[in-house]
């Protein structure tokens, strides 16, 4: 066998192909100047590497083209949109992507209930005297209103109407409850009064106070109060109200010391003085009239006195009460006074009124015409006559009166 045969058959395609590759190069790359062989090798590596580059991007663009879809052949030149793959999942072609799921709607929680206050008052309406109710000075009336027991605990017997603010319009501090009321049940409360003696706007404001001592009323705290609010006129001619004003006086006792105003009736050993919007007659009656209680010491000669502000009198006036013991005073015996200041006199008596317990009362008018035009000082008084027993004075409605 020719070995050298066998080897020339082995290499010649090779040789062949090298040819081939030298020939398509050489018709690609203009010829070059002949020169230095070192540039020409550089030359052909150049070339050759020109020639892999164009054909290697060629090939890629041809491949690109082949798999895309061109939505639109007249926008071939636009670059394709680049598709991010997704690493580590696979996902089918036309697979439905599931909707994000939304959240349910929170059920609203109501708010939990307030509870009801033990005590409290819901104001329903007045059934008299409305707000702003126009009445002669010195006339009686009655103001009745309806309240609802809007707490969660029972108004008993126990329970008080008392007196809050204001004007207490000739009536007492403390009235009782008239009946029990339970939770939602509505009541209505009456409160004899007076018109005060003097021209304006009053108001009256009170309040409940439990069993147990506890002071409440109307709104959600429990703190307000329900009223009557009217306006006195000068019909009767009434220009003062000495049991009205009584607090306005300095009370005094026999023994030189001063009372307080009002006063309590358990202070029978210093003397007391308060007035009371109805008041008992000595023959039991109850008046509709505000009455001044005054009582003296308890010694044989002792006193209660009075000294009020002073007040400018006009011709006419006259001064008008109804003196007598109080109700239930049995062995009352005791004596009224009636005195008058002008600044730098002294004091003068105006009468004078002996009282004893006897069912009987003594109505008193006083011409007060001579001291016109000044600024008088009335002092009222009343002594014990020997005996101490139940000695309880009572001016009924002590007023001043206008004639002109």
């Amino acid at each position: 066998m020719d070995t050298n045969k066998s080897t020339k058959n082995k290499y010649f395609p090779l040789f062949a192909l090298f040819v081939v590759v030298i020939l398509v190069i050489s018709a690609c790359v203009p010829p070059t100047p002949t020169g230095n062989a070192v540039e020409q090798a550089m030359q052909t590596l150049q070339a050759q590497a020109t020639q892999d580059y164009y054909a290697t991007s060629i090939a890629q663009l041809s491949t690109l083209q082949a798999t895309q879809a061109v939505p639109n052949p007249t926008n071939i030149n636009q670059p394709p949109t680049t598709t991010v793959p997704t690493v580590g999942v696979t996902v089918p072609a036309n697979t439905a992507v599931p909707p994000t799921a939304v959240p349910p709607t929170a059920t609203p929680v109501p708010p939990t209930p307030t509870p009801k206050p033990c005590l409290q008052i819901t104001f329903v309406s007045d059934l008299s005297i409305p707000d702003g109710t126009k009445l002669n000075a010195g006339s009686p009336f009655t103001k009745t209103w309806r309240l609802q027991n809007s707490g969660s605990c029972k108004w008993d017997n126990q329970f008080d109407i008392v007196f809050a603010k204001g004007n207490q319009l000739g009536a007492n501090t403390v009235y009782d409850l008239p009946q029990e009321v339970g939770p939602g049940q509505a009541i209505d409360i009456s409160i004899n009064m007076i018109a005060p003696s003097v021209n304006g706007k009053y108001s009256s404001e009170w309040m409940l106070r439990s069993s147990n001592g506890v002071t409440f009323g109307t709104g959600s705290d429990s703190k307000g109060t329900f009223w009557v609010k009217m306006e006195s006129i000068n019909g009767q001619g009434v220009v003062y109200n000495f049991a009205e004003s009584v607090c306005s006086a300095k009370w005094t006792n026999g023994l030189r010391q001063t009372l307080a105003c009002p006063g309590s009736e358990k202070d029978v050993k210093r003397g007391y003085v308060l007035a009371k919007g109805t008041p008992i007659r000595e023959d039991g009656g109850t008046e509709n009239e505000i009455g001044l209680i005054t009582r003296p010491n308890e010694e044989a000669d002792g006193y209660i006195q009075g000294i009020y502000p002073a007040i400018t009198i006009k011709d006419g006036d006259k001064f008008r009460v109804t003196v007598q013991c109080e109700g239930g005073s049995t062995g009352c015996d005791i004596k009224f006074e009636l005195y008058y200041t002008i600044e730098g006199q002294k004091a003068t008596g105006l009468g004078s009124w002996h009282e004893i317990y006897d069912q009987k009362w003594n109505p008193v008018e006083v011409d007060l015409s001579s001291l016109a035009g000044k600024q008088v000082v009335f002092t009222l008084v009343v002594w014990n006559q020997g005996s101490t027993q139940n000695n309880r004075g009572l001016w009924l409605n002590p007023h001043i009166y206008r004639t002109k």
